[in-house]
């Protein structure tokens, strides 16, 4: 008995190690993944603000306002990346938006700020701040109106609401200096 097992142990064996080769098949890779391209957003129709009562106006300017300035709208850059979800900035980096309607000045001046950017030295609330906003005339009018709209009636601000056509008016003049 005892050599039957060794016999069958010994036929495993070398049929496992030995004799003809197995075939071999071919590893199954998995297949690349390609992602599918990413779509550009949609432009949003060009909604006509004077039509609009009063009250709807503002709400759709507050509403479109804060979504421009936490996502950067059609391809501006967020506002909130630097003057925060709060308004408030950061100190020594980034100026706050809280309380600021002399800085913001009036709905022309305020939009030339967003269409051209501004780059230098400033003082806001004593502080100075030497840093760069980034241009974002790249956006259309109504998400400029919105987003100043918002900043200007935000975080305890009331500084007036703000239309396309002051976008409109803020392009066609240089870029705002400040002090």
């Amino acid at each position: 008995m005892r050599n039957r097992n060794a016999l069958a142990l010994l036929a495993l064996l070398v049929g496992c190690a030995g004799g003809e080769p197995a075939e071999t098949k071919p590893v199954e890779t998995a297949e690349p993944v390609v992602e599918a391209p990413k779509e550009e957003p949609k432009p949003e129709a060009k909604v006509d603000l004077a039509a609009m009562p009063e009250a709807e106006r503002v709400a759709w300017l507050m509403k479109r306002g804060e979504e421009v300035y936490k996502t950067g709208g059609t391809g501006g850059v967020a506002c909130s990346s630097c003057h925060q979800e709060t308004g408030m900035g950061v100190p020594g980096a980034f100026p706050p938006l809280v309380g600021q309607k002399d800085l913001m000045g009036d709905c022309v001046h305020h939009a030339g700020l967003v269409v051209h950017g501004l780059s230098g030295e400033i003082t806001v609330n004593g502080e100075k701040f030497n840093g760069a906003m980034p241009a974002q005339g790249n956006l259309p009018d109504e998400e400029i109106a919105a987003v100043i709209t918002y900043a200007r009636n935000s975080w305890g601000n009331a500084f007036g609401n703000c239309l396309p056509e002051d976008v409109a008016k803020a392009r066609g003049l240089p870029a705002p200096v400040l002090k």
